[in-house]
């Protein structure tokens, strides 16, 4: 075996008298070593002294609880093994327990903020969620008078433990937040979190020194019982060994082989890690008991969208709805029955159920219920009470090698873990830290060839070495499950005395292992990209061209087996003929799987644990395949085919908060770019690829690229039910079905050759292994070949044959969003940001303390905010504080807006109330006189708002006629708008629930995001089936206030209207569109000639149900027939731009709706949406959410809105009767009604010249005439960022920080 000296680090002598004068002479030896290896003994006998401990004190409760032993069949014949079901909710949905838990984390209602868009509505993090107000009576926020109300308060020991104060609590959890650049929203977040907040006291941090009191907190050791801040969950340092093995050499057992030590192997206990994290505070949301969610049935039937003009309606509840996935019996969770014919086919639910199950998460997931009933069905360990809960840990893996720079070779190689009983909405939010840091996983050092050469004579072949790697992770595996007695913990699980207040025995269980194909393959141990591809199931990698095929499906088994141990007893070569035989038709390798050896005797199978990962495999896997080879046939085709291409996605518009962003110059290139920006492809490519191959190919390419963004819309899901799974499934196989069409038809045609690209790195890696003498092949002297290589389709890939096991895969473990590495890429970012604070040297140990450091202030601060809460509720009093938040505009806690700033969600949209820059309406209309869009634009807007106010039933108002559906002369002279002005805004923030229930928001931007969507107010048998659409569609030109009154009504005020001035759009019918035709609806402008519709109009925002992504339909050209130089061009967006002589004159001929925008957006045309129930269709739509008895705070209108209409009735009714009191409502009216009826002239005349303010009026006028505008009134400027943010690439918080999306890995991932 290999030494060096433990002082100064060198290679010690081979012989033991060399080693022994090193010894005696080394300086260091007798300082650094010898304390070195005196710590590490301690630390190893510590933890075998505290393992020893907690043994003896579990057998000392065994022993002592003897007679109170309860066997397992009377305990299944108690009241607590009996299934319940939960309460329904506001949607329908309910839970269906295996046993009753002892608490329900979703009985109560959660707050409306725990469902919001953190980005859109400001909500903050669960450790900063409490407002900072303001210290009362003008005193200072360092004076000494700040904090002496707040001593009778502090609890013993102190929230802010282990620091000596609050202020300096503050300061270090300022200092180790996510940023490590302090900018101006830095040093904001410095004077707003810390100098304002309540008992910061400036005199304290006198004698401050960040090192000091870091230190102090990293040596910090909670000793109150039950503390998540406990010395068992720290970070350890230990050793593992690979055995060295070589060709020819045998050995009596593998025992007597070599070894080679890894030392610094940075890892922590897994058991103290659960126990840590069961024993937090924000546990209380956590799911211990799996169970099944189901959504309730509707009372009426609802039609798929494609067939009724209703597409909001969920189309499920109408079909059956039974549950396709099996229940295997055994904890080997097995994807070959979820893949049978009878479990893929269409069919596979013969068996209509009252509910539908909802797939979403993983503890309401089969896979949890499974292992469940398994710790159910054992005896129950001696001594537990019968109220004892049995609960279960979801243990999530995830594991991916890293660059920690841009330049340099300093990288890691991390282990997280996560916890499937927390909400995968958390998980995602690396700032409410979801993930715990389990190990640091090693790389294989170089000295290992020094090594090998020392005890062979020769290094260690490229066989070797990969080997050595694979027995090195295998090692680790089984360091992290021998540590602390995990098996022992398995088995018998461990009493935990939760964050809830529940004492509960807890088992831990292995669910899912999240890693890209590479390190699947690794840890499955089997050979990459062999025979046998697939860590699931045996198939080879020659049928995986027959997705979908019912041969396919029966291929799709999981048969593998332990090998057998040869390499070192017989000396066997790794590249033996004998070895491939053995292990060649399974491509397994001579690696024994660590999971396999600890955990195989209980029944647990460990290539279950390797699930699809659709962030890997399809959109960087599958898709990227494809659009690759897409841009090789344009090549091959010829011509500008290239040049036209990114022309028409550099025009194609953005949407939503960077949903879709703006693409970049040249997209053929596909130059360093993440998943999300192949996703933008993919949702925009058919509008864009249209008419570039001839037909027949072109229809070929177009059928594959909508299926694959069927199979993205569909897998992306966060809320599956089976008729979801079923159209995955079936997804899946026309992918199958359009690859085998396109490499058979189209393929064939073109000579495609290497991408420029790809060309360009084939001769860097050329020239790369010629300087490193590994290149047999000559190259020329640039070191790139003279011409491009062939490069034809491969179908025959794991990533394309992996795409029927998404379906099951769903069915066994929830969506797919629980499987993905996107969660674990996100915690990457913050392991990069830690690097930048180490000093470069040795940094594996320097950010493991950083993880540890954080996670412990993440705690202590939580503490902090809770005591501050209770302060100011018991300081300033709840009147007190809202009226001090009032004022400094800031969120109050225990209100309906706590964590929420600007926008409440609880509104369906939301427009700015300032007055400035009024527009004078026939002065606008006269200035651009000609205008198409203008034509009767003030009768258009006075029959706008008299049709709103009827609806109300404001009035009386004769209504329109019947010949001309205008309303009467009459109806028109009694609406007065003031001043005869609108008041212009920039911005309309629609809020909407999507359908997995969250709380979302568009901003609706003339300048940029103008285009709206509306539900159809046509007849339902006004179209067949074949074109019926259930949605209409306007491009937003102006949004507006007006302040109105109506002359003859209860009106004693104006009362501001919102309005939305638009530009009608209508689909086109001639053409073929949704799912069946795989295509996407087509649309065109009205034209202003057209005799059945209007081409411009004015919309109410309450009708308006999202922002729509509808993208120009770059084939068909532009054309400038319908509409001339107009206003309505003068607001588009640069997607409209072809030239600066063509924009100002011409439109695109056509357009197409994209909505495979967002999930959201998909599942409003595909039907089926829980969030989405009950949507009518309706000319007025008061809301966009479910119709019906909905709780408040999720209502998008006015709750006293019927008592309001029900008094303005009755006072209708009081003014029919006593025509006098129309005079004296309205004094002004009085000359006009002495003169008699007025003509047409004077009726506008007087409106537009009517100033008198009734007695009542809200409106305040300066001496000018002109409205003054409160300092309080919301106002568009705050938002003048997205109005001026034409690019659409960058959205900042509340705070000035720029947001990523969900594939930069920050923020909120969009649905």
């Amino acid at each position: 075996m290999f030494n060096k000296c433990l002082g100064c680090g060198v290679r010690l002598p081979s012989d033991a008298r060399g080693r022994g004068q090193h010894r005696r002479h080394c300086a260091k030896m007798k300082t650094a070593a010898l304390a070195h290896t005196l710590r590490e003994r301690q630390a190893e006998e510590a933890r075998e002294r505290e393992l020893r401990e907690l043994e003896q004190a579990e057998r000392e409760i065994v022993d002592a609880a003897q007679g109170m032993h309860m066997s397992n069949d009377e305990w299944r014949e108690s009241p607590s093994w009996t299934k319940h079901r939960s309460s329904t909710n506001m949607f329908g949905l309910y839970r269906e327990y295996p046993i009753k838990p002892q608490r329900d984390p979703e009985e109560k209602e959660p707050p409306l903020e725990s469902a919001c868009d953190p980005i859109a509505f400001g909500v903050k993090d669960a450790h900063d969620i409490q407002p900072p107000i303001q210290n009362p009576d003008n005193a200072s926020p360092g004076s000494s008078d700040s904090s002496s109300d707040s001593e009778d308060s502090i609890p013993d020991p102190p929230p802010w433990a282990p620091f000596p104060n609050v202020s300096t609590c503050d300061m270090l959890s300022w200092q180790n937040n996510d940023s490590n650049s302090k900018s101006n929203a830095q040093i904001n977040l410095l004077t707003r979190d810390v100098f304002q907040q309540p008992g910061f006291n400036l005199a304290d941090l006198a004698q401050f020194d960040a090192a000091r009191e870091a230190q102090r907190l990293d040596d910090y050791v909670d000793k109150v019982d039950g503390s998540p801040l406990s010395a068992m969950d720290g970070w350890m340092k230990s050793s593992v060994y690979v055995r060295l093995p070589k060709e020819g050499v045998s050995f009596a057992s593998e025992e007597e082989a070599p070894i080679f030590t890894i030392s610094d192997v940075w890892h922590r206990s897994l058991p103290q890690v659960i126990r840590s994290a069961l024993q937090r505070p924000g546990m209380k949301t956590w799911h211990m008991i799996p169970h099944k969610l189901f959504c309730a049935r509707p009372s009426q039937p609802h039609q798929h969208p494609s067939h009724s003009a209703s597409p909001s309606t969920p189309h499920f509840f109408s079909q059956s709805t039974s549950s396709s996935s099996p229940s295997p019996s055994s904890s080997s969770r097995c994807f070959t029955n979820a893949c049978s014919p009878s479990a893929g086919s269409p069919s596979r639910s013969p068996e209509p159920r009252e509910d539908t199950r909802v797939y979403s998460e993983l503890y309401n997931s089969d896979a949890a219920l499974d292992e469940y009933d398994q710790i159910l069905e054992q005896d129950r360990e001696q001594g537990d009470p019968e109220d004892l809960e049995y609960s279960m840990t979801i243990i999530c893996w995830y594991s991916d090698g890293t660059r920690l720079t841009n330049f340099g070779p300093a990288s890691m190689w991390p282990l997280y873990n996560y916890f499937g009983n927390q909400s995968k909405y958390e998980r995602v939010r690396p700032s409410l830290y979801p993930a715990h840091h389990l190990a640091y996983i090693p790389s294989l050092p170089d000295l290992i060839q020094d090594v090998y050469t020392e005890i062979y004579g020769i290094p260690a072949t490229a066989a070797v070495l990969t080997f050595l790697k694979r027995e090195l992770m295998q090692a680790i595996i089984l360091l992290i499950l021998d540590t602390d007695g995990f098996m022992y913990v398995y088995v018998h699980g461990q009493i935990v005395d939760c964050g809830d207040g529940i004492r509960r025995r807890d088992f831990p269980r292995f669910f899912i292992w999240s890693a890209d194909y590479v390190e699947k393959v690794l840890l499955a141990c089997i050979k990459y990209l062999a025979r046998c591809h697939c860590p699931r199931c045996r198939i080879n990698k020659d049928h995986t061209i027959g997705l979908g095929t019912r041969a396919d499906i029966f291929r799709r088994n999981k048969l593998r087996e332990d090998n057998d141990d040869v390499i070192f007893e017989r000396g066997m070569p790794l590249t033996s003929v004998y070895i491939d035989r053995l292990l060649g038709d399974l491509s397994l390798t001579p690696t024994r799987s660590a999971m396999s050896l600890r955990l195989r005797d209980h029944g647990f199978n460990h290539y279950s644990l390797f699930v699809p990962d659709f962030l890997h495999e399809f959109e960087l896997g599958v898709w990227k395949s494809i659009l690759t080879h897409f841009m090789r046939l344009l090549y091959a085709a010829g011509g500008d085919k290239i040049q036209l291409f990114n022309k028409r996605f550099r025009q194609v518009p953005t949407f939503g908060r960077s949903t879709i962003r703006r693409f970049s110059t040249n997209v053929s290139d596909q130059g360093k770019l993440a998943a999300r920006d192949y996703e933008d492809r993919l949702q925009c490519f058919m509008p864009v690829w249209e008419a570039l191959l001839p037909s027949a190919d072109d229809r070929i390419t177009s059928d594959l690229t909508f299926d694959c963004a069927m199979f993205l819309s569909l897998g992306k899901l966060r809320y599956q039910v089976p008729e979801t799974l079923d159209s995955l499934d079936d997804a899946a196989d026309n992918i199958g079905s359009d690859v085998r069409t396109f490499v058979k038809k189209t393929c064939k045609k073109y000579h495609t050759v290497e991408l420029p690209r790809e060309a360009a790195a084939r001769g860097r890696r050329e020239a790369r292994l010629t300087a490193q003498g590994k290149n047999s092949t000559s190259t020329k002297s640039s070191g790139v070949s003279a011409s491009r290589k062939v490069k034809m389709f491969n179908p025959r890939t794991y990533k394309l044959h992996a795409l029927r096991d998404y379906a099951c895969t769903c069915r066994m473990f929830g969506s797919t969003d629980n499987t993905t590495t996107q969660t674990g890429e996100c915690e990457h970012c913050r392991v990069k940001r830690w690097y930048e604070r180490t000093n470069k040297h040795k940094h594996v140990g320097q950010i493991a303390r950083h993880t540890r450091r954080a996670d412990k202030l993440n705690i202590v601060q939580m503490r902090v905010d809770g005591w501050r809460a209770k302060l100011c509720a018991k300081k300033y009093g709840d009147k007190r504080t809202k009226m001090r938040a009032q004022h400094a505009n800031i969120p109050v806690p225990g209100t309906s807006s706590e964590g929420i700033v600007g926008c409440s969600p609880e509104l369906h949209y939301h427009i700015a109330e300032s007055r400035r820059n009024p527009i004078n309406i026939p002065n606008w209309t006269y200035e651009n006189k000609g205008d198409t869009a203008l034509t009767d634009f003030s009768i258009n807007l006075q029959t706008h708002l008299l049709a709103r106010l009827a609806d109300r039933s404001i009035g009386p108002l004769d209504g329109p006629d019947q010949d001309s559906a205008e309303f009467s002369f009459s109806d028109h002279s009694r609406l007065i708008i003031h001043h005869s002005q609108m008041y212009p805004h920039q911005i309309l923030r629609l809020n909407y629930t999507t359908y997995d229930l969250r709380r979302c928001q568009d901003i609706i931007n003339p300048r940029t995001h103008g285009d709206i969507m509306l539900i159809s107010g046509a007849p339902l048998d006004e179209y067949d089936s074949s074109s019926a659409h259930g949605f209409e569609y306007a491009r937003v030109i102006k949004i507006f206030h007006v302040n109105v009154r109506l002359a003859d009504s209860q009106m004693s005020a104006f009362e501001r209207m919102d309005v939305l001035f638009v530009r009608w759009f209508r689909v086109d019918h001639s053409v073929a569109g949704g799912f069946k035709a795989k295509r996407l609806y087509r649309l065109e402008f009205t034209p202003t000639d057209n005799d059945d519709g209007i081409a411009f109009g004015f919309v109410d925002p309450s009708d308006v149900v999202r922002a729509s992504h509808i993208i120009p339909a770059f084939a068909h050209g532009r054309t400038e027939h319908l509409l001339g130089p107009s206003v309505a061009r003068d607001v588009a967006g640069q997607s409209q731009i072809l030239s600066p002589d063509d924009a100002e004159h011409t439109d695109f001929r056509y357009h197409y709706v994209n909505f495979f925008a967002d999930r959201d957006m998909f599942m409003r045309y595909y039907g089926g949406g829980i969030g989405h129930r009950g949507n009518a269709r309706s000319r007025a739509l008061e809301t966009a959410m479910d119709d019906e008895d909905i709780a408040s705070e999720w209502q998008d209108i006015d709750p006293d809105l019927a008592e309001a209409q029900a008094a303005e009735e009755a006072y209708a009714q009081q003014i029919a009767q006593e025509p006098d009191a129309l005079l004296r409502l309205v004094p002004e009216l009085a000359g006009d009604a002495e003169d008699g009826a007025r003509t047409a002239a004077l009726f506008e005349e007087a409106v537009r010249t009517h100033t008198a303010t009734p007695t009542g009026c809200d409106l305040v006028y300066d001496d000018s005439g002109e409205p003054e505008t409160s300092d309080t009134a919301d106002s568009d400027e705050e938002f003048k960022h997205d109005a001026g943010n034409e690019e659409g690439l960058d959205v900042v918080d509340q705070d000035g920080n720029q947001v990523l999306d969900e594939y930069d890995l920050e923020g909120y991932a969009p649905p």
